[in-house]
């Protein structure tokens, strides 16, 4: 009776350890089939990451022309403060001459002042008077 119980545990024993053997062979395919879809996602999502910050549209562009205006701007409230300064020394609104003497005392321009723009001096932006407000137009 014992060696038909002890065959009967090996015969359980070996059933149960090779239907265990076939899960692990059948779940390696899976695994490996998971991790190259995995893979494919990956790349996926890297090359749209990499187009949303390059691209023509993409963040580095935006961030740069957004520093860029904002280097425009911030000029341009140097000159405002500064015609402000004038209008509160005189009592008067600042002429186009008295505008443009302000760039040219501060230094805010490079070469020549146009009549209706001038370039900044750092030669990158170009600044129409009507950008500027706080003299009489």
């Amino acid at each position: 009776m014992k060696s038909l119980k002890n065959n009967k545990k090996q015969t359980n024993a070996n059933y149960y350890t090779k239907q265990i053997k076939l899960r692990l062979q059948s779940e390696k395919g899976i695994t490996l089939i998971a991790l190259i879809v995995t893979i494919i996602v990956l790349i996926i999502l890297a090359g749209v990451s990499i187009t949303n910050l390059t691209g023509e549209k993409g963040l580095t562009n935006q961030a740069t022309t957004t520093s860029e205006n904002a280097q425009k701007e911030s000029i341009i409230e140097k000159i405002e403060a500064d015609l402000l300064q004038e209008k509160i020394k005189t009592g008067n609104t600042p002429s186009k001459d008295k505008l443009k003497e302000i760039i040219q005392e501060n230094e805010y321009n490079k070469g020549e002042l146009g009549e209706d723009s001038f370039v900044t001096k750092d030669g990158e932006h170009t600044i129409n008077y009507d950008e500027i407000i706080g003299w009489d137009k």
